[in-house]
C-alpha cells in the first residue's frame, strides 16, 4: 500500500497534507453512514410495531364497547400433566392486570375468557456423546374463547402454542424445578399472545 493511500485511510483527507483527494470517497462514506442509520431505524420500528411482543390496550380493541370487566375461569385441562390450567390462569390474570381498560373480576363480569389446555409434550432434543439427554423441549397448545356474557356472543376465538427449551438434570428434584420454570415461561408467553390477539382481533 502506498504512503498516499495509507494517509487517506488513516486521516481525514482534508486535514492531511500528503493525502490526495479521491473522487467519490466522501460520497461513499456518507452513503454507508446513511444506510447504517436506516437499518438501525428499521430494526427499532420493526420491534415496536409487531415483529415481537409489544404493548396493546383493550381500549383500542374493536371489541372494547362489549365490556370493561372479564372473568377468567380455569381452562379445562385435556392433558395428563396436572396443574397446567392453574399456572395458565395465574399468567392470564397477571397479564390482564398489567393492562388498562379491562379488569379481571371473580363474578358479574361483562365478558368471559375460557378455553382448554389441549396438549402438553416433553421431548428430548439434544444428547451428550454417551446418549445422555442434555436438553428438553416442553410444548403446550391451548384454545381460548372470549364471549360477551349478556348474549353469549363470541368476540374472539383462537388456538395458540408455545415451547420452551430447558437443560436436563440427573437430580430428579432439580429436573422437575427446571420443567416447572419452563411451563411458567410458556404460560406467560401464551398469556401475552392471548391478550394481544384478542385486543387486535387477530
Amino acid at each position: 500500500m502506498s504512503r498516499a493511500n495509507w494517509s487517506i485511510l488513516s486521516y481525514p483527507e482534508q486535514n492531511h497534507p500528503l493525502a490526495a483527494p479521491v473522487a467519490g470517497c466522501s460520497t461513499r462514506g456518507l452513503a454507508l453512514k446513511n444506510l447504517f442509520v436506516y437499518l438501525l431505524l428499521g430494526i427499532i420500528c420493526c420491534s415496536l410495531s409487531g415483529c415481537g411482543y409489544h404493548a396493546a390496550d383493550w381500549t383500542s380493541s374493536p371489541h372494547a364497547s362489549a365490556g370493561k370487566t372479564v372473568a377468567i375461569p380455569l381452562f379445562a385441562n385435556k392433558t395428563f400433566k396436572p396443574n397446567l390450567e392453574a399456572v395458565l390462569a395465574n399468567a392470564l390474570i397477571d397479564e390482564f392486570a398489567k393492562r388498562s381498560g379491562l379488569s379481571v373480576v371473580p363474578s358479574g363480569a361483562d365478558l368471559t375468557l375460557s378455553g382448554e389446555v389441549v396438549s402438553y409434550s416433553l421431548t428430548a432434543i439434544s444428547f451428550s456423546y454417551d446418549d445422555t439427554v442434555k436438553e428438553y423441549s416442553a410444548a403446550m397448545r391451548i384454545t381460548a374463547t372470549l364471549r360477551k356474557n349478556s348474549n353469549r356472543q363470541i368476540l374472539w376465538k383462537g388456538e395458540l402454542s408455545r415451547e420452551q427449551v430447558f437443560p436436563a438434570n440427573t437430580d430428579i428434584a432439580l429436573q422437575q424445578n427446571a420443567e416447572d420454570e419452563a411451563i411458567g415461561e410458556i404460560c406467560s408467553k401464551l398469556a401475552q399472545q392471548v391478550y394481544v390477539n384478542l385486543v387486535e382481533d387477530f
